[in-house]
């Protein structure tokens, strides 16, 4: 069984909504724990309450120290993962760090620290026969489209020259688009350690009129302010309230448009997920224009499967987004109301062709007016649209199948044809 270790700094079960880089990373080792991987996951600890070890599903995740809040603290907190990874380095194949952050450096040095010198290296015996000591391999996933990609987060920070550099120390760093593979060639990074990821999709399900009925009953028990009625038709926003407050970012372009979608549409409901400073300001807002009764701010979630399930259509304006909640939206044949960013085009084109883009309800961030428009066409034939959504995720499965997906992760953590243990870095 390959052995995995996630490096993250942001795990919880409450993510959906809260940090989109959390539920991806919690979605991505779920998905190698149902593909027969042992995963673990090794995390900061965001409260002194919060438990050192927990387990979700098949993952277990340690919390190993209080999560950093300063250059100081950072740099404390690399060294001290860094020696946790170098003891738990002999009993694993992989560690794997979920974005181009501080942590690859820390996941650099353990792995140089237990390969040793060559000359030093122990010999030991497996099924596969002699080999040097056991060395785990070193990755990380450069991830994330936009303000939120971790090329943006490089250029901008002061430590981002070093994590570069430190990418060069491991084995493989993973990609999801070209721009980033040219981003981390100018910068220094080998280009033979680049490998592209292609992402899968799971054939979408359709929701019968039973299941929406108990999805929306079990959320309504979980918070009243959820209450729909069978025939409302429920609009959903899920990321997380950062940024200025203003209609330029995308849960305000929402909430300054509530009161005109509330107006046109009586049976409409609005669920606005996340959590962080706006969400105060989002509050005092939709209670100012009178709509705070059709539009619930019940937080974040962990598991969304019975958000997907009772909603009918999505709005998707943040570059956050495309982590975790526009791919779930997608395969969840959910009608969506998009952006025109640069990011989304840019995650889009890699997913379909040019005539299916041009098929969605696109509308202009910098013209709020637009977003109504682009409202009005989904909800003035719900069935179309809704139809339209599940062939458009039925051509993204067949496009990227789960089972590419799937392969090139074993492909990673097992190296050769009959190779399945742990990578050499000595030999």
């Amino acid at each position: 069984m390959t052995r995995v270790m996630l490096v993250a700094r942001h795990f919880w079960p409450h993510c959906s909504g809260r940090h989109e880089s959390a539920a991806a990373a919690m979605q991505l080792s779920q998905q190698w724990a149902d593909w027969g991987m042992q995963v673990e996951v090794v995390t900061t600890r965001h409260g002194n309450g919060w438990p050192t070890e927990i387990t979700l599903g098949n993952v277990k995740v340690h919390r190993i120290a209080a999560a950093p809040r300063g250059d100081w603290s950072t740099q404390r907190y690399i060294r001290h993962l860094g020696n946790w990874l170098v003891e738990q380095a002999p009993r694993l194949d992989a560690i794997v760090c979920h974005q181009v952050r501080e942590e690859c450096r820390a996941v650099a040095n353990a792995i140089h620290s237990v390969g040793g010198d060559e000359h030093d290296v122990e010999t030991i015996s497996s099924g596969r026969g002699s080999l040097a000591a056991r060395v785990p391999l070193g990755m990380a996933i450069c991830g994330g489209w936009g303000e939120d990609s971790d090329e943006r987060w490089c250029l901008d920070t002061r430590s981002g020259r070093r994590v570069l550099q430190a990418c060069n120390s491991l084995d493989r760093v993973v990609t999801e688009h070209a721009k980033t593979d040219r981003f981390l060639v100018s910068h220094g990074v080998k280009a033979d350690l680049l490998q592209r990821r292609p992402f899968g999709f799971e054939r979408p399900k359709s929701v019968s009129d039973d299941q929406r009925l108990l999805a929306r009953r079990s959320l309504q028990a979980i918070n009243l302010d959820l209450a729909t009625d069978f025939d409302s038709k429920v609009l959903l926003w899920c990321g997380p309230m950062t940024g200025r407050a203003t209609s330029e970012s995308g849960l305000g372009a929402l909430v300054q448009s509530a009161r005109f979608l509330a107006a046109r549409e009586p049976d409409l409901r609005i669920w606005i997920l996340g959590d962080g400073k706006l969400r105060d300001w989002a509050h005092s807002e939709l209670r100012a224009e009178g709509v705070r009764s059709v539009v619930a701010l019940p937080g974040s979630f962990s598991d969304m499967t019975e958000v997907w399930q009772a909603s009918d259509a999505v709005v998707l304006n943040e570059d956050s987004q495309l982590r975790s909640a526009f791919p779930s939206a997608l395969t969840a044949a959910l009608p969506v109301i998009v952006a025109r960013r640069s990011a989304s085009e840019d995650y889009l084109n890699a997913l379909f062709d040019e005539t299916i883009l041009q098929s969605l309800a696109w509308y202009d961030p910098a013209k709020p007016s637009t977003l109504r428009k682009a409202f009005r066409s989904i909800w003035e034939d719900m069935d179309a649209a809704k139809q339209h959504a599940m062939e458009l995720a039925k051509d993204l499965a067949g496009r990227h199948p789960m089972d590419r997906e799937l392969a090139f992760w074993r492909s990673l953590f097992q190296p050769g044809i009959d190779s399945t243990g742990p990578h050499s870095k000595a030999s």
